[in-house]
């Protein structure tokens, strides 16, 4: 299989949400949900406006407790995918033209701020679900994102997909100019890459400290060959992204190159980026690399464990992970196991090897899309599966640092169809969580349970 042969926007309703409606819906349903003491009644509000085709969000949270919502908008509800280059022998485009808008929601408010365009340009955005944007925040409020966006390389001329970044000063008001993160690609690689672009450095990941330390990921098909592996590259600002130092190649022509990369960081010298190594006879494994000295060099890759997965092409698959004061905890998905679902595990020291993998959802025919958060030993691992029935999202929390996890439960998100959530720690000991309700971005919060663990 060719390099993001597999590539797809998600098969989604284009139907209108009725998002005010299903808000106050949803609301009466938690107040009437018996079994579900976790669940925060008032905070389920729509984020994206119904009359638009939203997906792929992510969020942070300041200080203050604003939460920070940014998306992929597709267009007007009733609009078709805008289209790439016309692609022959079968072949899908590799291109998109989305937009990445932006809300945020204050505590005490009814609902979210109106959406607003990120991007300078209508169509800039390359966007998927399985390549989404990033955003973050630090101790001083300021905002940061990145994302992927379409261009042309000035050496070759030809349509390239590159990685983006943006920021807020002011609580997310005014969005600077973006800048690109990676070198302009100098090779025309059309023949490997093929789908109207010649080359791809996307599928970002990036963390940023509380003192504004900004560490990029993405993967980056330069030096590419036949194997069809990419380069992990990396590049950080230590000055909350007003300026940033040069690219580094920290893993070279070894990485799955369509696995989006999830990066996290602890204090402010250890970071963790997390990318799908490609070794063997086409066995794509996710590993994690540690930095313990804020970037400056990267330890070895150490793989999360589960049946070794043998792929001709990419499983278009993230991993999620969290740090607690005991460990690195990760959660992802092996298409490998039977059957195919998410592996949670973790690592009380990254020269140590992960814990042997548990799924964690074991009765679901599939589960995926993962995303966790932690307050002190608190973690809560997110995800959408299907258990029975269509798509959901569900949810387990841990008090322990993933120790030992309490039921799994099903956030009640009605008759949507609903998946690809966030999730993120509140200044409040709460956590919010977003989610794609058919083609509407929605958010409800969660409380930290009480009740004793379920060993």
């Amino acid at each position: 299989m060719l390099l993001f042969a597999s590539q797809r926007t998600s098969n989604i309703s284009k139907q209108p949400l009725g998002a005010a409606a299903k808000a106050v819906t949803l609301a009466v349903m938690l107040w009437l949900c018996a079994g579900l003491p976790h669940l925060v009644a008032a905070e389920i509000v729509s984020v994206s406006a119904d009359n638009r085709r939203a997906q792929a969000p992510a969020i942070a949270v300041t200080g203050d407790g604003t939460i920070h919502a940014v998306w992929f908008d597709k267009g007007a509800v009733g609009e078709a995918d805008r289209k790439g280059a016309r692609v022959g022998g079968g072949r899908h485009s590799h291109q998109a033209f989305a937009d990445l808008y932006y809300a945020q929601w204050q505590p005490g408010q009814p609902g979210f701020s109106q959406n607003i365009r990120i991007n300078p340009d209508v169509g800039q955005v390359w966007g998927f679900s399985i390549s989404r944007p990033v955003i973050d925040a630090d101790a001083e409020g300021r905002i940061h994102v990145v994302y992927p966006g379409n261009g042309v390389s000035p050496e070759t001329g030809k349509s390239v997909a590159s990685s983006f970044y943006t920021r807020s000063t002011d609580g997310g008001q005014q969005f600077e100019l973006p800048i690109q993160l990676n070198g302009h690609p100098v090779e025309d690689l059309s023949a490997l890459i093929m789908g109207g672009l010649s080359q791809a450095q996307v599928f970002s990941g990036m963390a940023v400290s509380d003192a504004g330390t900004v560490h990029t990921f993405w993967l980056d098909t330069r030096g590419m060959s036949e194997s069809r592996r990419a380069s992990l590259y990396y590049r950080r600002s230590e000055d909350g992204g007003g300026e940033f130092q040069s690219e580094v190649r920290i893993q070279e022509n070894d990485q799955c190159p369509c696995c989006q990369v999830s990066a996290i960081v602890r204090g402010e010298s250890s970071v963790f980026v997390s990318a799908r190594r490609v070794r063997g006879d086409n066995i794509r494994m996710p590993a994690v690399m540690r930095s313990s000295d804020g970037g400056t060099t990267f330890g070895s890759p150490l793989e999360t464990g589960g049946v070794p997965w043998r792929l001709d092409g990419c499983p278009l698959k993230l991993m999620a992970m969290a740090t607690t004061p005991s460990g690195i905890h990760s959660l992802v998905h092996n298409g490998a196991e039977e059957p195919p679902g998410l592996l949670y595990s973790q690592a009380e020291n990254m020269a140590d090897a992960f814990s042997a993998p548990q799924k964690i959802h074991p009765d679901a025919a599939i589960s995926d899309s993962p995303a966790m958060a932690t307050i002190g030993e608190t973690l809560l691992a997110v995800w959408h599966g299907k258990a029975g029935g269509p798509r959901r999202i569900f949810y387990r929390f841990s008090l322990d640092g993933g120790e030992h996890f309490l039921p799994v439960q099903e956030l009640p998100t009605g008759d949507a169809n609903v998946g690809y959530p966030a999730v993120a720690a509140t200044p409040d000991g709460q956590f919010a969580v977003v989610w794609q309700a058919d083609e509407v971005i929605q958010m409800m919060r969660l409380k930290i349970p009480s009740q004793r663990m379920s060993h």
